[in-house]
């Protein structure tokens, strides 16, 4: 397979060069438009906490008791200082927009060259959707909380013998008007300031206004379960992000319950919540459990497993995307491994958790 990689990094060479450029320009005008937005936003926070307390003037205003004559300088300051700062962010977000769509246009050629070299048998779809908000409630990863939705930039098929087990590359939104947040001047404040920050510094640009983004999957179980197993990375515990303020919520989800097992190397990865204890153990055999042990080291991932009813769904926290060409140089040949680990890890889920 290192070969066949090999191969496809020549023929692609050219293509990935270009998506190179295209990111790297990306990300000047990423800093251009956000950067802009957020020393903008700085400052006028900054004007509005100092201006109580100037006395005599200010930098930014003339006082006239003091200056009845002051220079054109003396007398626009704020306006000599806004108007570059606008033609910033506005030159950044033109760029932005063009930069950001040349690079997702040869991306996603990329992409589905590499998959149908590499997997043939994939059914692949770049197409942009809104995910279900009930398979997302019933995946019980977000502890029962219903104003949340899903947006997936694209999927993967693997099918086997008519039963078949879906890949998409998601992005989480929750509803920020709902949040205490966002209903307090203080927390609205935050929340612009986070969404402009993460647009210099994230991963993505389409990032922005996400709280998870990676890898989520569902298939049909051959054999239905009576309640819910839910598997949480155990950190998640103590660690503020996207589902630690839903952990619980989830011990209230169908009556799920903290399950303490017996196997000490995956209760260090995993937090186990079920419906019923017998249930737990029962679906989480010893087998299964060095299995998802041996997936968690391997890939160095948050991993989150749900069996519910007669589904299953696997989420995997991947800030830099499933369907991308990641963060990697594009023409070192690392952008292709880690896409193709990131497919053989979905087939190796497939292969170890019986589902095929």
């Amino acid at each position: 397979m290192n070969e066949k990689i090999s191969q496809l990094q020549q023929e692609l060479y050219d293509t990935l060069k270009q998506a190179e450029r295209s990111r790297r320009r990306l990300g000047i005008y990423r800093i251009l438009c956000y950067g802009g937005a957020l020393l903008w936003f700085v400052g006028i926070i900054a004007i509005q906490f100092l201006l109580p307390f100037a006395r005599g003037g200010s930098f930014f205003f003339n006082d006239y008791t003091l200056n009845p004559n002051p220079t054109f300088f003396e007398q626009n300051r704020m306006l000599i200082i806004i108007i570059p700062l606008l033609v910033l962010i506005t030159a950044g977000s033109i760029g932005l927009s063009i930069y950001y769509k040349k690079f997702t246009e040869t991306e996603q050629t990329s992409i589905r060259r590499i998959i149908r070299t590499m997997f043939p048998d994939a059914k692949l779809a770049l197409l942009p959707s809104e995910v279900s908000i009930s398979m997302l409630l019933q995946s019980n990863f977000f502890g029962g909380v219903n104003n949340v939705s899903g947006y997936s930039f694209g999927m993967v098929i693997f099918e086997n013998n008519g039963r078949k087990i879906i890949f998409r590359d998601m992005a989480l939104n929750k509803n920020m008007q709902e949040s205490w947040l966002a209903q307090s001047g203080v927390g609205s404040f935050f929340l612009i300031f986070k969404m402009m920050f993460k647009g210099v510094f994230g991963a993505r640009v389409e990032n922005i206004a996400s709280n998870f983004r990676g890898m989520f999957a569902n298939a049909q179980l051959e054999k239905k379960i009576n309640g819910s197993v839910v598997v949480l990375p155990d950190h998640l515990e103590s660690k503020l992000d996207y589902l630690a303020k839903n952990i619980q919520a989830l011990k209230n989800v169908n009556g799920n319950k903290l399950v303490m097992l017996e196997d000490v190397e995956f209760e260090r990865y995993f937090a186990v919540y079920a419906s019923d204890e017998v249930l737990a153990r029962y679906v989480l055999t010893p087998a299964m459990m060095l299995r998802m042990t041996e997936l968690k080291k391997k890939y160095n991932r948050d991993i989150m497993l749900s069996f519910n009813g007669d589904s299953f769904y696997f989420a995997v926290a991947m800030p830099e995307g499933f369907l991308t060409l990641g963060s990697s140089s594009l023409t070192s040949g690392k952008a292709l491994k880690d896409l193709y680990d990131n497919f053989a890890a979905a087939r190796d889920i497939l292969n170890d958790l019986k589902l095929k």
